[in-house]
């Protein structure tokens, strides 16, 4: 969500402030103030769909000329304590 703007921010307020004196001088009531505030409210996205999972061609057999056959050596540390 992006942050408010000045004017985004000078409109909210003034809506909520027309709500707040309609609803003290009585001509809308506590409930339709909370559903034009539940109506205001920014709608959650929908969830994605799901992937669709295909299976796919097995893996290839490794290339022999590109496997190691000997075992590397342990690794050294040079620390000078």
């Amino acid at each position: 969500m992006t942050p408010p703007t000045q004017d985004t921010e000078f409109a909210r307020k003034l809506v909520l402030g027309l709500i707040s004196t309609l609803q003290h001088k009585g001509l809308i009531s506590d409930t339709e103030v909370d559903a034009i505030l539940r109506a205001a409210m920014p709608k959650p996205a929908p969830p994605s769909p799901p992937l669709d999972v295909t299976p796919s061609a097995p893996m290839p057999k490794p290339d022999a000329s590109r496997v190691r056959h000997e075992a590397l050596p342990p690794p050294m540390f040079d620390i000078e304590l």
